[in-house]
């Protein structure tokens, strides 16, 4: 079966029925079709493929996201080791420096930091018991430090460490 004018196109796609061959012939016609689209896809997979440029450019890119996360971790390293750990009650926490309070942070909480400024709890003791206050407090990429700022809707952000174990 061949449809070789626009009318006998047009009228053939106009049905609504097909015979068996007329099936056939659309299977044929749509296999063919997607088989050339196949090819004008190229493989992604063909490591053949790849020029030594592209692949130098694909190690260059993973090597930097590997040094930056180098970076990250030791930055957070820096942050975190060898600072002093106060237990109140059954939690940890870390106290920080030159504030003008006595601020302590919950290990817990020191996880979920990030450059993304987020409320969270602070402690402080006050003849005994433990009171909260809420802050807004992110990290910095660049820095070992922990910003803080007093008011949420005010924001200036002041960096302050951990205090050392001595």
């Amino acid at each position: 079966m061949e449809l070789n004018t626009a009318q006998e196109i047009e009228q053939f796609s106009q049905k609504n029925t097909y015979t068996p061959e007329e099936k056939k012939y659309i299977m044929e016609k749509l296999n063919s079709e997607r088989l050339l689209e196949q090819k004008k896809v190229p493989e992604v997979h063909d490591y053949k493929k790849y020029t030594s440029e592209d692949k130098n450019n694909i190690l260059r890119e993973l090597n930097d996201k590997r040094l930056e996360e180098q970076l990250y971790k030791e930055i957070e390293k820096r942050r975190l080791h060898n600072k002093k750990k106060y237990r109140f009650d059954v939690r940890e926490f870390y106290k920080f420096l030159h504030m003008d309070r006595e601020y302590f942070i919950e290990l817990k909480d020191l996880e979920l930091l990030s450059a993304k400024p987020q409320i969270l709890t602070l402690y402080y003791r006050t003849f005994g018991e433990i009171k909260k206050k809420d802050f807004l407090v992110k990290t910095e990429v660049y820095s070992d430090k922990i910003f803080i700022s007093n008011d949420v809707l005010r924001v200036y952000f002041k960096g302050y460490s951990l205090e050392h174990e001595r």
